[in-house]
């Protein structure tokens, strides 16, 4: 199966049940990291495994002046380009724009930009029904923060013992999807920081 775009890895669930003889299931890790970080994705309203390449979304502007887009990674890649057509034509300057949080990337660590702050000669066109602003980006977090992977570990070593799975045994079905909740006290703390209202991106 592997995991995919997962917040921690087999050998991390494998150390914090101590199973160093590897005797835990890799698939049943594998399943229970894969909801968990999709169940992290639902409960924060956003992601934080980065693209591979930039790829362009579009969004609805509902103000001239900033704009609320999905986490932007890098600014490497990065255009920003506004249109009322469909085809986005203008493109704009790296003056005509700045990325918020400001001072995002300083420290070094795990870091990424939401919001689009116009501050050139450009400005948004607002249009309640048409898309008008496309951002090419690599979307996603530049790394995986430390509470995510954290918050990962003890969600996915939960659900993984729920199906009583013991040392060598396997053949149990699919986790389903994974909800996190309010009993899930400690995954929600180290969650909480990060919680944002999904952002319309069309």
């Amino acid at each position: 199966m592997g995991v995919v775009a997962g917040y921690c890895t087999v050998q991390q669930l494998r150390d914090h049940f101590g199973d160093s003889s590897n005797l835990l299931t890799t698939d049943l890790l594998e399943r229970a990291i894969n909801a968990t970080s999709r169940a992290i994705d639902r409960h924060t309203g956003r992601r934080f495994w980065q693209d591979a390449a930039a790829q362009a979304k579009v969004f609805r502007c509902d103000d001239a002046h900033e704009v609320d887009v999905d986490d932007i990674s890098t600014t490497d890649g990065l255009i920003v380009a506004t249109g009322t057509d469909g085809t986005y034509t203008t493109t704009w300057a790296a003056s005509d724009y700045q990325l918020e949080p400001l001072n995002a990337d300083t420290d070094g660590g795990p870091h990424a930009w939401w919001r689009i702050v116009a501050v050139g000669v450009q400005t948004f066109p607002v249009h309640a029904r048409q898309t008008t602003l496309q951002v090419t980006a690599q979307f996603g977090w530049s790394e995986i923060p430390p509470d995510v992977e954290e918050a990962c570990i003890l969600r996915a070593a939960a659900i993984f013992k729920r199906k009583e799975a013991t040392f060598g045994v396997a053949g149990f079905g699919e986790f389903g999807v994974v909800r996190i909740g309010r009993n899930d006290v400690d995954v929600v703390s180290l969650l909480h920081p990060f919680v944002r209202m999904t952002v319309g991106a069309v």
